[in-house]
C-alpha cells in the first residue's frame, strides 16, 4: 500500500514527528509514505502559518529515508493551497524545491474557510455546494504546478454548518461542472486523490466517493492516487484498502505513484 498524503510537524496543524509517521506506516504495511506538508499562502481568519523550510524539511526526509531504507519508500511531497491571489508564490514554491508528488488542494471558497464555518454563513445547501465546484472549476484551470487535485468533495466534511449531511445533497446536479473539471485535469496531465480522511471526520466516505470515482474513469482519467490525510500517528495506513477497493469497483485496475513528478501505475491485487 501506498500512503500518499501524510502530514507531519512540518504542517502547522500537525505534531507527528516523521519517525513516528514511518514506524506508524511500516506496521499498517505500508510500503510508500509521502510526506505532503502544507503550504497555504493566503488562508483568513486563521492563526496558523501554513509554510515551511523547505531545508529543514529536506533534511528531515533524508533521515528517516536512511533510517528506514530497507522497509519504507519515502517522499518529498507537499500540499499547496491553491488561492488566485498566490499562483504566483505557489509556482514559485514548486518549481524551486524538489518534489516526487505534488498534491492541490482548494481549502477556501470565496474567501472564506469551510473548516471554521465561515464559508456557510449566509448560503443555502445548493449555493454552498455549487460556488465550492466552481471554485475548484476556475483554480484547476488557472494553476497547473500539481499532480493530482487533493479531496474534491471536502465540502462533506463540513455540510453540518448548513444542518445537512452529505447524503442529503443530489451530488449528480453539479456533475456537469466536475466533469469540466476532470477534463481540465486530464488534458493536462493531472489526477485526483482517494482521501480517506472522511472516515477520520466520522462521515464514512472517501472524498471522493464512487459515484465521483466512476465519472473520473467514464471521463478518461488514469492517475489517481490514495492517501489518508493523516496528521497523527494513528490515522496513518488507515483505510487505504477502501481506497483500493473503492478504485477496483470504479474500474480502475492500477494505483498511481510519483518519482520526480513523474506517475508510475502499480497494478492494484
Amino acid at each position: 500500500m501506498f500512503d500518499y498524503h501524510v502530514h507531519s510537524l512540518f504542517s502547522a496543524d500537525s505534531k507527528m514527528k516523521m519517525e513516528d509517521a514511518c514506524q506508524a506506516a511500516i506496521s499498517a504495511g505500508v510500503k510508500e509514505i509521502a510526506f505532503t506538508e502544507h503550504i497555504d499562502y493566503f488562508y483568513p481568519n486563521c492563526d496558523l502559518i501554513f509554510d515551511f523550510d523547505y531545508a529543514e524539511y529536506g533534511k528531515a526526509v533524508d533521515e528517516v529515508r536512511l533510517q528506514f531504507q530497507d522497509k519504507l519508500t519515502v517522499l518529498k511531497a507537499v500540499e499547496i493551497g491553491i488561492h488566485p491571489f498566490k499562483h504566483v508564490e505557489n509556482q514559485a514554491f514548486a518549481n524551486e524545491n524538489f518534489f516526487d508528488f505534488i498534491i492541490g488542494s482548494v481549502h477556501l471558497a470565496d474567501d472564506k474557510d469551510l473548516h471554521n464555518g465561515d464559508y456557510f454563513e449566509g448560503k443555502s445547501l445548493n449555493e454552498a455546494v455549487e460556488t465550492y465546484f466552481l471554485t475548484i472549476n476556475q483554480y484547476v484551470k488557472e494553476f497547473h504546478d500539481f499532480n493530482v487535485l487533493g479531496h474534491l468533495t471536502l465540502i462533506k466534511r463540513y455540510l453540518h454548518f448548513v444542518k445537512s449531511h452529505w447524503t442529503d445533497v443530489r451530488w449528480a446536479n453539479y456533475y456537469d461542472i466536475i466533469e469540466d473539471t476532470f477534463k481540465a485535469l486530464i488534458d493536462s496531465g493531472r489526477g485526483i486523490e482517494v482521501n480517506m480522511s472522511g472516515f477520520r471526520y466520522r462521515i464514512d466516505c472517501a472524498l471522493p466517493d464512487l459515484p465521483f470515482l466512476k465519472l473520473y474513469k467514464e471521463t478518461g482519467g488514469e492517475i489517481i492516487t490514495v492517501g489518508t490525510d493523516a496528521h497523527s500517528k494513528h490515522f496513518v495506513g488507515k483505510h487505504l484498502d477502501l481506497g483500493y477497493e473503492l478504485l477496483q469497483s470504479a474500474g480502475f485496475k492500477y494505483v498511481t505513484t510519483f518519482r520526480e513528478r513523474k506517475p508510475r501505475f502499480v497494478q492494484l491485487k
